[in-house]
């Protein structure tokens, strides 16, 4: 059913907030402890753990941490381990997890102070009905969609990640090699661009940083249809050629719920997600030598759901390019060099196999990677270029 009612309540519930590090000060200035991440039973659990600025426009620090795991309240232990880059993440696989069980994390810093969540039952999945794109000529963007329902909770909490393929603007068929050190002399070359070096075809990645959040307390059933959550310009490069988003949707209790919601209310009054008031920001996370020592976060246990969208351009055929691009030129070998410094890379010969005249654009119009992107795709893209 699409009812307007229930879309226009669904977009009034929706909160979204920007994460940024937090600035709350401790005696020590060492900064107050961060815990971010769930227990997702059926999957790879993620924790991510930072302290603080201890001063305002300062950075968050990493936390050296000699232990997390998760424990469930039969006794059983679920090791986690840390990311060989990045120091501050670690995994804890709970994909064989006892949904009928409850859960707390565990994490050890240093050796020497210990930190536990509150024991919590899984929040059961929810489940994703559809994922949709509707396009929308008004306002020129192209709007995502979610339908979804409950039979186990009214509160829910979504990311998403995004992948595309785009392309530039010309194909090149040749490139420019400058003079090596040993052959300064030289103006270089123009020679062929074997097919595996192209610089046509480009991917981008992306990950939500937004804190998305929505209720079904006061709905007569626990359920939405076509809630337009995510919107893309008409003229972005996401939806040039392919777009696939991942949404993730994550049960919540009634207390989690409250606790993002209540950022959700600092963030938009104090532009700062963890300010200003850190004794509402309470989580359900404590210090096992100091229980009153503040931690901020709040870890759920729930069951995720997921659901993947891809949009083709040729489907949807509503992209636009709105880009100014100058004009390509055709320059001779003397003028290689100068249009080298203002931008611009040759994309072909004017005579096929006669490199003394070539045809040469912006960067931007002939290497993709100039637009931010790599050649390398993700390994379970629809197309290998």
């Amino acid at each position: 059913m699409k009812l307007r009612s229930i879309l226009l309540s669904a977009l009034a519930l929706l909160a979204v907030s920007c994460v940024y590090p937090f600035e709350a000060e401790t005696q020590d200035g060492s900064g107050t402890l961060v815990i971010e991440g769930d227990i997702l039973i059926g999957e790879i659990s993620e924790v991510k753990l930072s302290y603080t600025a201890p001063i305002p426009g300062g950075v968050t620090e990493p936390v050296y941490a000699s232990r997390v795991w998760v424990e469930d309240n039969s006794g059983g232990v679920y090791e986690g381990s840390q990311s060989y880059t990045m120091f501050d993440r670690f995994q804890v696989d709970t994909r064989d997890a006892d949904p009928a069980k409850e859960y707390r994390l565990h994490v050890m810093v240093r050796g020497s102070r210990e930190y536990v969540s509150s024991w919590a039952p899984v929040n059961t999945a929810p489940v994703i009905d559809s994922l949709s794109f509707i396009k929308d000529p008004e306002k020129s963007r192209l709007n995502i969609a979610l339908s979804m329902h409950s039979k186990a909770g009214s509160y829910f909490k979504w990311s998403y990640v995004e992948d595309w393929e785009y392309r530039a603007k010309y194909y090149a068929s040749v490139k420019y090699v400058p003079p090596t050190y040993y052959n300064s002399w030289s103006i270089g070359e123009i020679v062929p661009m074997n097919y595996p070096e192209n610089t046509y075809w480009c991917y981008k990645h992306d990950v939500s940083s937004e804190i998305l959040t929505f209720s079904t307390e006061k709905q007569t059933d626990d359920r939405f249809v076509d809630l337009e959550f995510h919107k893309i310009p008409r003229n972005d490069d996401r939806i040039s050629y392919i777009y696939r988003i991942k949404v993730n949707l994550e049960p919540l209790s009634k207390d989690a719920y409250a606790y993002w919601d209540n950022l959700k209310v600092n963030s938009e009054y104090n532009g700062n997600l963890f300010a200003p008031t850190p004794s509402e920001l309470v989580g359900n996370i404590r210090c096992v030598e100091d229980p009153d020592e503040l931690v901020m976060g709040y870890i759920s246990v729930a069951q995720r759901t997921s659901k993947t969208l891809y949009v083709y351009s040729e489907q949807h055929g509503f992209y636009k390019d709105s880009e100014h691009y100058e004009d390509p030129v055709t320059i001779g070998t003397g003028e290689w060099s100068s249009y080298l410094k203002k931008g611009f890379l040759p994309y072909q010969c004017v005579i096929p196999g006669d490199y003394s005249q070539t045809v040469w654009a912006p960067d931007r119009c002939v290497d993709c990677r100039k637009r931010g992107g790599t050649r390398t795709p993700p390994d379970d893209w629809p197309t290998n270029h």
